[in-house]
């Protein structure tokens, strides 16, 4: 569609700037049990997301329908939302940047391989997991496509576009005997089908359940511990928000006058990495600003806050390229969020902790989590560490401490590197955590 007639209806209405934001969704989700399709849906949706400037005061709207006929109606509705909208937060619309890094990353073997095709897969999973052990007693297994084009335009003269797509193929099983049930299960996540290995899949899928048979509470103390790529990553979203700019604006970040101080153990680096070729591909935030890769801690040093245009203004910086919008106005988020892994294998990790815990699973991490001060008390489960290796599984226990000072105590990082939503990470070795079992 030729969006330029919403501009010059803006023009006519006195809206001095104007943004769209323009998104197609298709989505794929397929979910496969004893052997037939539980539930199949395929859908198609676009939506408006637009903002416009009348002077100092700024209007939003919201639409999925937003065809020629409803020109009118909409930039009507964002000049009396900007009329009657008396909020200070200030609204940037961008000019553009000097440069931006494109990649084509949509995978067009993914679109176009069938459905059928993709319902086999699912079929050979399942039938794979069921066979694996006798004591596995059911299985489910879905999948999810998905399929995005993102527009940006704004008045002037601005237009970005990027396309992309992924997958994610869950698999859960249910396994025990006549004294306990438990579950288990696994995900691959990517733009290309031919990285899932079935058999590979299956094991890690039915390992993670089959060995939790037997668990019970470890001993309460403080414990070494490693804590797997999914905890990890779980813990870093929380730990990243404080070097979100309007929180250290808001005085809300524990990292508020920190830059280039040590805040993590020198054995850790994250970077934002959208312009990495993959899923998480970003060469454009939602304000239409180069999205770039960085080190956000280098080394334990705290290099950067993550701005959008209007907290980069208040400080007087240019923006991170971190802007991302909610229904209305711009916050500030990471795309491709990693920690770089180290050189040793889990199973060195293991031998590097001696006697410990490994970590598999948190729960309750909104509640759990105490955002202020960085304390938390976690729900977990996991295995024991004896004698550098992985032993008897752990479950039923709580774990605690403070976030900040889990980061300051990591004395190794793995290379195990797990593909997760909220980015890529391995596992990491933390000096001591407390444990309360039994």
């Amino acid at each position: 569609m030729n969006y330029s007639v919403y501009f010059q209806k803006a023009k006519d209405q006195g809206i001095d700037e104007l943004e769209l934001s323009i998104t197609s969704t298709k989505k794929l989700s397929i979910d496969v049990f004893r052997g037939e399709i539980e539930s199949f849906s395929s859908s198609l949706t676009k939506a408006l997301q637009a903002r416009g400037k009348i002077g100092n005061k700024v209007g939003y709207v919201n639409s999925e329908n937003f065809d020629r006929k409803k020109v009118d109606e909409l930039i009507g509705q964002i000049k009396e939302n900007a009329e009657n909208n008396n909020s200070k937060d200030e609204c940037i619309i961008f000019k553009g940047s000097e440069k931006y890094t494109k990649k084509i990353v949509f995978n067009k073997k993914l679109e176009e391989t069938s459905v059928d095709d993709k319902i086999a897969l699912l079929k050979e999973i399942e039938h794979k997991a069921k066979l694996k052990d006798s004591r596995i007693k059911d299985v489910t297994v879905s999948y999810q496509e998905e399929q995005s084009e993102k527009v940006l335009e704004n008045s002037y003269g601005l237009k970005l576009k990027d396309k992309s797509n992924y997958f994610m193929i869950y698999c859960s099983v249910v396994c025990g005997d006549e004294n306990e049930t438990k579950n288990g299960g696994d995900y691959i996540l990517g733009n290309d089908l031919s990285i899932c290995n079935v058999d590979d899949f299956v094991d890690r899928v039915c390992a993670d359940a089959l060995d939790q048979l037997g668990g019970e509470p470890c001993d309460s103390k403080k414990y070494k511990a490693v804590f797997n790529p999914s905890v990890t990553i779980s813990l870093l979203n929380f730990f990243i928000h404080n070097t979100i700019a309007e929180e250290v604006q808001k005085n809300t970040s524990l990292l508020k006058d920190k830059l280039n101080q040590l805040v993590t153990s020198k054995k850790i680096t994250i970077e934002e990495r959208p312009l990495d070729r993959g899923i998480f591909f970003r060469y454009f935030d939602d304000e239409g600003v180069a999205t770039y890769n960085k080190k956000i801690i280098d080394k334990g040093i705290l290099k950067t806050y993550l701005y959008n245009l209007a907290t980069a203004k208040k400080d007087g910086c240019a923006s991170t390229g971190n802007g991302y919008r909610g229904s209305g106005k711009v916050g500030t988020s990471t795309s491709s969020l990693t920690i770089r892994p180290g050189k040793k294998s889990l199973d060195e990790l293991f031998a590097k902790v001696g006697n410990g815990i490994y970590i598999t699973d948190v729960a309750g991490l909104h509640a759990g989590m105490n955002a202020q001060s960085g304390n938390f008390s976690l729900q977990a489960n996991g295995y024991l560490i004896e004698n550098g290796k992985k032993t008897k599984p752990v479950c039923l226990i709580t774990i605690a401490g403070n976030l900040f000072e889990v980061f300051k105590n990591v004395i190794e990082v793995g290379n195990d590197v797990k593909t997760t939503f909220q980015g890529f990470c391995p596992s990491v070795v933390v000096k001591s955590i407390s444990v309360s079992g039994k």
